[in-house]
């Protein structure tokens, strides 16, 4: 059931995150540059701080508990996705819209799936499945599958263009371009992995053993005692490996640590126990932490936009367009929280299976809102079919993927 949840859960985070600027199609003030600062500032800085700081208890104190290294990890990766944030605007002129996304989906939901599996993330994604193996092999057709279906998008994108009689706006040079492309695609699926290699530390720092909770440990050494889900007393008390342990109101991270050493004081080397409570601020917590760096890439690009156009002043024109510019940071940021979450739920192979799946719906989010808004008005004929298909591939890819995440946990 709990797998069943994180399909679901990534798939709504998939949706949301390629439908979420639907409020940009309302905007006639807001250029580009407008609405993207104001809701990469909201969804970036804002709301995941906010909820971090007000949902999370002691979160001031946790934050000075998380080690160095899980923040630089996971800013290094915010960095990259940044950058790839960047590159896409810029290829999008030249070497155009439709290529570039091609190219930008299709590298990025392959090097966001297969990688996990080759390195290994934090917390319970160190666990995954290799990619020989049969749950691994099905997770990399289920890659082929969704670049066939991102081929299909592309042709019927290039159909529908032809159609509607657009043409394609480039300048400067197409290799320069491309090779940016490509460089932008790898990076893209950075911002999947700042959850990946960082999340347990954040996540378990901030989260905290409440009295009276359900909690999910998992140890590399059975003599510690047994992986699985325990329930904290009402007094704080823990039976975990033949001892009772006082675990209320101590840090998961704390609590994983004091069960570890209490194991190899009895048989040797501390146990690697690990303990999540299944925090939802939490989660937001790790993007909030990991994704400094990419907020700053990103609203400096905003910033150094609206500098050269000396358009700062457009910011407060219009009330309106202000609170459609904040609802796709809500978007955005609750996209991302639902795909790590989602990711969590899936279990150990969640990294690579959330993220396919959440890449096929982010896709699918986005043909929908074209459909909607009227992108495909007056399309016809073989576009259209193509665009279809691709969208059916699409839905039967991410179905494989969660067949890939059985496969793991049989």
């Amino acid at each position: 059931m709990e797998a069943l949840w994180g399909v679901l859960v990534v798939a709504a985070g998939g949706l949301l995150m390629g439908s979420g600027a639907w409020p940009f199609k309302l905007m006639k003030k807001y250029q580009f540059e407008h609405w993207w600062f104001v809701g990469m500032f909201v969804g970036l800085v804002a709301m995941p701080w906010a909820i971090t700081l007000l949902g999370c208890p002691h979160a001031v104190q946790s934050l000075c508990g998380i080690p160095w290294y899980a923040i630089l990890v996971g800013n290094l990766f915010s960095v990259g996705w940044g950058i790839a944030n960047v590159l896409c605007g810029i290829c999008y002129v030249r070497i155009g819209v439709a290529l570039t996304g091609a190219i930008l989906a299709g590298l990025g939901v392959s090097v966001g799936a297969i990688t996990p599996m080759i390195f290994k993330g934090s917390g319970r994604f160190q666990d995954a499945a290799d990619v020989t193996s049969p749950a691994g092999l099905t997770v990399c057709l289920a890659v082929a599958l969704m670049l066939l279906g991102v081929v299909m998008a592309s042709l019927a994108g290039f159909g529908r263009d032809r159609e509607l009689q657009k043409v394609s706006t480039t300048s400067g040079g197409f290799l320069a371009g491309l090779i940016m492309t490509v460089i932008a695609g790898i990076l893209s699926s950075f911002m999947a992995f700042v959850f990946v290699y960082s999340q347990y530390p954040i996540v378990a720092n901030l989260s905290v053993v409440e009295p009276g909770m359900t909690i999910k440990i998992t140890t590399d050494d059975p003599a510690a005692g047994a992986s699985g889900d325990y329930m904290v007393g009402t007094d704080g008390q823990l039976a975990f490996g033949g001892g009772s342990f006082d675990v209320g109101g101590l840090t998961a991270w704390e609590t994983g640590s004091l069960l570890g050493s209490a194991a190899g004081a009895a048989s040797g080397p501390a146990a690697d126990v690990r303990v999540e409570t299944g925090s939802i601020p939490a989660t937001f917590g790790v993007f909030a932490i990991g994704l400094i760096g990419g907020a700053l890439v990103n609203l400096g690009y905003a910033a150094y936009l609206m500098t050269r156009r000396r358009s700062w002043h457009v910011l407060l024109h219009s009330g309106w367009e202000l609170a459609l510019a904040t609802v796709i940071g809500i978007n955005f940021s609750l996209a991302v929280a639902l795909m790590g979450k989602g990711m969590l739920l899936l279990g150990a192979l969640g990294a690579s299976v959330g993220f396919g799946i959440q890449q096929a719906m982010q896709m699918t989010g986005t043909q929908l809102l074209g459909f909607i808004s009227g992108e495909w008005r007056g399309v016809h004929g073989r576009p259209r079919h193509q665009m279809y298909v691709a969208l059916a591939i699409l839905f039967v890819a991410a179905a494989v993927m969660a067949y890939g995440n059985s496969l793991a946990k049989s």
